[in-house]
């Protein structure tokens, strides 16, 4: 769903209020401009994740997204004085041999280690790295012993999910919200590395982008999301959000993009999701549901990680863990996704 919950609970607390603005249910996504940073709200990211092939037939997954949160807007004499707070999660799945690597970073910005700009697609942390426009995004990022170096071209337009891109994430909470736009399908070229083996790879990418009000989230226990890319040339959003007793709130969401483009949104009451299979992490205990049966209507699909262990532990930025795991999709409709779980 792309609503970090605990970034805000772990930083916003440090910002003053009245130095950001409160989401309404009449605000609206505006593009270009609203892909570029915005020093008028609390939190934002830049989310991709995507499903690339090599040349030689080797499969691999990968998640890049970076945060702002802005803590005030204080002028600053020094450069150590702290506006705003950079976070990366980068992390690459290795499909063909059962492996998972990831890594997190985060940054102030002094020295120019991190940086946004409000005027063009520019946003780093350290070695990570977005810029481009609507029409193509550049991403490079690179961690210890991985790395990645793609171009992404839409082969869409970008939706706006809820209403015109307010997109309310507790029911009854009118700034309880993000303005959250997608683009569900680029093509992707570029390369792969991993240790010393580096790799040509193609294939396809999704990227969602949201700005935050600063809000209370001790409703939330956590959310399902679900990017899905069916080989008949549509996509589905799904993310189903729970309150903190574990029950499905009102806000969760769902749409179907069509193959020219147009989003159909989804009484979620039609919508059932059902956990099958789970995987108990190692390092957390977390259990996580990672195979999923999923029913739209009259219609069955199962969505599957491909790697049982796709647990991202952020312990040097968020401080939190989750499930960001590549999947395949099979049923009535056979395709590929992405699945991020929380509050597990």
């Amino acid at each position: 769903m792309r609503l970090f919950i605990l970034i805000l609970l772990l930083f916003t607390n440090f910002a003053f209020a009245s130095d950001f603005v409160k989401l309404k249910a009449t605000d609206r996504v505006n593009l270009p401009n609203d892909l570029y940073y915005k020093d008028n709200f609390v939190s934002q990211w830049w989310y991709f994740t995507g499903h690339l092939n090599s040349n030689d037939g080797k499969r691999f997954g990968y998640e890049l997204t970076i945060f702002v949160v802005n803590v005030n807007k204080k002028k600053y004499k020094s450069k150590f004085g702290l506006n705003r707070i950079y976070i990366s999660h980068f992390a690459i799945t290795d499909i063909n041999n059962q492996k998972y690597y990831f890594e997190d970073d985060t940054s102030r910005g002094a020295y120019n280690e991190a940086a946004a700009s409000d005027n063009k697609l520019y946003v780093k942390v350290f070695d990570d790295l977005v810029t481009g426009s609507i029409e193509q995004i550049d991403i490079k990022a690179k961690a210890k012993n991985f790395s990645i170096d793609i171009k992404l071209i839409p082969t869409k337009n970008p939706i706006l999910n809820g209403e015109n891109g307010y997109s309310n994430k507790i029911y009854g909470c009118e700034e309880c919200a993000s303005l959250y736009f997608s683009i569900t399908r680029m093509k992707t070229t570029g390369y792969l590395q991993i240790d010393e083996k580096k790799y040509s790879v193609s294939g396809e990418s999704w990227f969602d982008r949201e700005i935050n009000s600063d809000y209370s989230t001790d409703k939330l226990k956590g959310w399902d999301w679900f990017s899905i890319m069916l080989d008949d040339g549509r996509e589905i959003i799904i993310y189903q959000i729970k309150d903190k007793d574990g029950k499905i709130d009102k806000s969760s969401y769902a749409a179907i993009i069509d193959k020219s483009g147009n989003k159909i949104n989804l009484d979620f009451d039609k919508v059932k999701l059902k956990p099958l299979e789970f995987y108990k992490s190692k390092i957390t205990s977390a259990k996580y549901p990672i195979k999923w049966e999923i029913k739209i209507n009259d219609k069955k699909i199962f969505v599957e990680s491909l790697v049982k262990n796709q647990e991202f532990v952020a312990s040097k930025s968020t401080f939190n863990y989750y499930f960001e795991g590549a999947c395949k999709v099979y049923g009535d409709f056979h395709g590929k996704a992405y699945m991020e779980l929380t509050g597990y």
